[in-house]
């Protein structure tokens, strides 16, 4: 009896740890890019291959690379960290492989791909769809027989492509815009705008009804039509590229939140070459506001500088016809500025350099046990699980210490920064308690900082947050370990 209970015991064990695993939550797509790097990595490389066309150019380098890819998401929403890594490796060799075919084909291949650009342009692919699709499939098989190595086979299949592509171009320039904007409208809704991008879709088939309505009451007034057709058209593309967009959002599980801020990051990209920060502490429409402002600026500067040069130019001529000697001296000085805003060019890339540099010499300060290490931009995350904290207390323990110089060494890699110190807890104990045992945490490394590692009193915050930001499952222990952390933000902006 005793031996059948210890049976029971051990099974029931086995029943429960199997349903332990079970109820893990498995990770979403999007915080698998987030925790796992070279899996990012070779995520945002084949998208960039994708769309650069090398699963057209180069399609069983470009199936390695996507297989590694599948491989990888699979092992990560397994938690299994050293197979998703190493599949992501192997991707990434892939990759380098992959974009060296792509550039074979593309050189081998030129004038293929400059006739297909002209068919699409034209609109063959929404005109002749199937034709292009199995032109584009017949132009996929010559470049993988170029990935074989067998150049002299794809060169011959080189004048046939030319001119199907060709044909398929003439084909599409003869129809008229009313058909182009019909069939932009089935493509759409073969893009799912019927349910992604309703509204949108409306409009364009509002727009074709009224070109419609034009021509039947007067064949003469194409041009009139054709104002509508173009614009049901634009609409109808418009449509499709929406609906893409919401499907990609609703592949990476985006919540709203994820949507505005993928939205504002669109706008701090069209920012960029503007330089400056915009407001999305503010409304919406205040941001849009500023940007437009700050656009309107920026080609009223160009305006300027177009209406300078154009003086320039005929002080230039001027000084020409009187002074061949006068001429040489000026074109001297604008080769000067132009050297000068190369220099200037080379500078901020020596900046990045520079910048990325201290962020990796940093980064390899901690151990994977102590910290982890982020890069935002110019500012250096570091999240550090090393803290020994006894249990509900913040005061901080010798065996730290080491860990504490290496932060301050961190710091000081960055003399002009200002440092945010925030604690954080796990779900375990009460908000109140948690809050303020957070606190005290970030206070009390803050308090470390400035006296022991003699950073500026006033460039140190501390601020805590208790379990209200966690980073990984409260459900588990080690999820609880990994919310039980200090981050270190270092802000460069």
């Amino acid at each position: 009896m005793k031996i059948t209970t210890n049976l029971l015991s051990i099974g029931l064990i086995g029943v429960l740890a199997l349903a332990g695993c079970a109820s893990q939550p498995k990770m979403t797509q999007e915080q698998i890019l987030n925790q796992y790097q070279q899996v990012d990595k070779l995520d945002t490389a084949l998208q960039k291959a994708r769309k650069e066309g090398a699963e057209l150019l180069a399609p069983e380098s470009y199936a390695k690379a996507k297989s590694s890819l599948d491989r990888a998401m699979s092992e990560a929403r397994d938690n299994e960290s050293k197979a998703a890594d190493a599949a992501a490796a192997d991707g990434l060799k892939a990759i380098d492989k992959l974009n060296r075919d792509a550039a074979s084909s593309r050189d081998i291949l030129a004038e293929v791909l400059q006739s297909r650009d002209r068919a699409y342009k034209a609109g063959a692919k929404t005109l002749q769809s199937s034709e292009i699709a199995a032109l584009d499939e017949d132009l996929k098989k010559t470049a993988a027989m170029i990935e074989k190595g067998s150049l002299e086979q794809a060169k011959q299949r080189r004048p046939k492509l030319v001119a199907e592509y060709s044909a398929l171009e003439l084909t599409a320039l003869k129809q008229g815009t009313e058909e182009l904007a019909k069939a932009a409208i089935v493509d759409a809704k073969k893009h799912g705008a019927n349910k992604f991008a309703p509204k949108t879709l409306a409009q364009a088939e509002e727009e074709m009804a009224l070109a419609v309505t034009i021509l039947d009451a007067d064949r003469t007034q194409t041009d009139k039509a054709n104002v509508h057709s173009e614009k049901a058209k634009w609409l109808a593309q418009k449509s499709a590229a929406i609906a893409e967009t919401v499907k990609d959002f609703d592949r990476r599980d985006y919540s709203m939140e994820d949507v505005v801020l993928w939205h504002q990051q669109q706008l701090a990209t069209v920012n960029q070459p503007l330089g400056g920060q915009l407001p999305f502490n503010e409304p919406s429409d205040k941001v849009v506001l500023g940007l437009r402002g700050a656009v309107s600026t920026a080609l009223d500067e160009r305006d300027m500088a177009r209406d300078q040069a154009q003086q320039a130019e005929k002080k230039i001529a001027a000084q020409m016809s009187a002074n061949q000697n006068e001429l040489a001296k000026l074109r001297a000085q604008y080769e000067s500025q132009l050297a000068m805003t190369e220099k200037d060019r080379k500078s901020l890339q020596e900046k990045e350099r520079m910048e990325q540099q201290k962020f990796e010499q940093v980064q390899a300060m901690f151990s994977e046990s102590e910290a982890k290490v982020y890069r935002q931009r110019n500012n250096v995350l570091i999240s550090v699980h090393g803290f020994q904290f006894p249990t509900g207390q913040s005061e901080i323990q010798t065996d730290n210490f080491p860990l504490m110089n290496k932060i301050t060494r961190a710091i000081k890699a960055f003399p002009k920064a200002r440092i945010e110190v925030t604690g954080h807890t796990d779900s375990t104990g009460g908000d109140t308690a948690n809050q303020a045992l957070s606190q005290a945490r970030a206070e009390k490394v803050a308090k470390f900082l400035k006296e022991v590692g003699e950073i500026a009193p006033e460039n140190i915050k501390a601020r805590g947050f208790g379990e209200a930001k966690p980073v990984a499952s409260n459900e588990t222990q080690e999820g609880r370990a990994e919310n039980r952390r200090v981050e270190i933000a270092i802000v460069n902006e």
